[in-house]
């Protein structure tokens, strides 16, 4: 018996399968919602491994979008340029910033987003297509960084040891090993005169000691005498400021004295102009009538009379016999 198969059923059944599958993929890549999104860029600085297209993105945990595609910057090729989707409702402000997180064994990464406490939105700059979230570096990143530096210098110091361990270096090292072992021996032979030294050592830091105590003595010694010499010193300040009075005190009489010294002068040149040509006149005066007293007294001791009288005697007549 043949059996009846109805292909336009079939194929309408296929069909139906196809429509129906796509658009469960396509509700799949929206996230099961009819959300809208803003389409925001990020700038990484790092390896992005593990982030792919579709990975999921998160503000503080909470699934808001996913990356739509990752390139590198034609411009700056240390730079990744990963496009992101973020649903309209979410607050995106100007302090939030990117990182990327491993999640789980499985190798993936996602996107976590930190920060949003501003109240100003995060605003598109100059030459962009829209708003670019700053990235900073995970831990991860930055182990792995510090991994790697630590790896190239382990590798280096490696070498450096290798070149240390060179044949003719441990030769070296085996003679001076050598040496020391001499050395040592002939330290263990003078142990006797090692005790001498020593001892002797003790004494002369015990002597330094000593003496440092009486440098000390010495150091107050001289203390006190700069003290008593400033307090000296104050004096003798004190006795030349009275020395500088007293010599301006002196300086005043030597003026004063000058000044009277002058004044005689003047007085002695005023004598010798008036007073002394006068005196002359009076003493030749006073001889003159010395000279008459003396003339007179002669005359009275000779001839009163005439000394009475007054005048020549009277020339004697003729006959009479001069007297």
């Amino acid at each position: 018996m043949e059996s009846k198969v109805n292909y336009s059923i079939v194929g309408l059944f296929v069909v139906l399968l196809v429509i129906a599958s796509m658009a469960t993929a396509w509700w799949l890549h929206s996230g099961g919602s009819n959300r809208q999104y803003n389409t925001y860029l990020v700038l990484a600085t790092d390896s992005v491994s593990g982030l792919n297209s579709d990975s999921r993105v998160y503000y503080h945990g909470v699934d808001v979008g996913y990356v739509d595609s990752i390139r590198i910057d034609r411009e700056n090729p240390d730079n990744i340029r990963i496009r992101l989707l973020i649903d309209r409702t979410v607050p995106i402000r100007d302090d939030i910033h990117a990182q990327l997180q491993p999640q789980g064994v499985t190798g993936l990464s996602v996107l976590n987003l930190k920060g949003g406490g501003s109240g100003k939105p995060l605003a598109t700059p100059p030459g962009e297509c829209c708003p670019v979230i700053p990235y900073e570096p995970s831990l991860f990143s930055k182990l792995e960084g510090g991994i790697n530096d630590t790896m190239v210098r382990l590798v280096a110091v490696s070498e450096r040891i290798d070149r240390l361990l060179r044949e003719e270096n441990l030769e070296a090292i085996e003679r001076t090993v050598h040496q020391l072992d001499q050395v040592t021996g002939t330290l263990a032979e003078e142990r006797d005169q090692m005790r001498s030294l020593l001892r002797n050592a003790a004494q002369t830091v015990e002597n330094t000691a000593e003496m440092t105590a009486k440098g000390e003595r010495l150091v107050g010694h001289a203390e006190s005498t700069l003290d008593s010499l400033d307090q000296a010193i104050v004096k003798v300040s004190g006795a030349m400021d009275t020395f500088e009075a007293t010599a301006d005190e002196v300086a005043t009489a030597a003026d004063a004295t000058v000044g009277f010294s002058q004044a005689g002068e003047d007085a002695a040149r005023e004598i010798s102009r008036q007073t002394i040509p006068d005196i002359s006149l009076l003493i030749r005066d006073l001889r003159e009538l010395s000279r008459r007293l003396s003339d007179f007294t002669s005359t009275l001791d000779e001839n009163p009379s005439r000394a009475l009288i007054g005048g020549n005697e009277r020339p004697a007549g003729p006959g009479e016999e001069a007297r």
